[in-house]
């Protein structure tokens, strides 16, 4: 038995095309910004995490749950993060640091 690779569509797929623009759409408006859920007073560092059909969306870098219907509750910031577990999370400093989107602004972390 023989496998040969699966023809190139002339088009892609238009429901991984919609998601594909979401995705794109949302990482562009996290681009160098932090993130605020709904109306809270924190601020999370941002991270991408895994999405549908191996495409990623912003996220607290914390790992902070939140309900609703998703993008919608989320809100691009120019502060600070002020979150506790942004701050003191390994995980959280190295996404910032990482700058996922390019450029993540840089976490005020005391030199140590």
């Amino acid at each position: 038995m023989t496998t040969e690779p699966l023809p190139l569509l002339p088009h892609p797929d238009p429901l991984y095309a919609g998601l594909a623009s979401v995705a794109r759409q949302e990482a562009g408006r996290f681009a160098e910004r932090n993130l605020r859920v709904r109306r809270s007073a924190v601020v999370h560092a941002v991270r991408m995490v895994p999405w549908v059909a191996g495409l990623t969306l912003p996220a607290p870098a914390c790992g902070q749950g939140w309900s609703g219907a998703g993008g919608g509750e989320l809100h691009p910031v120019a502060e600070s993060v002020n979150c506790g577990h942004c701050l003191a999370s390994a995980q959280a400093r190295a996404a910032a640091a990482a700058g996922d989107l390019g450029s993540q602004p840089p976490l005020p972390f005391p030199a140590s």
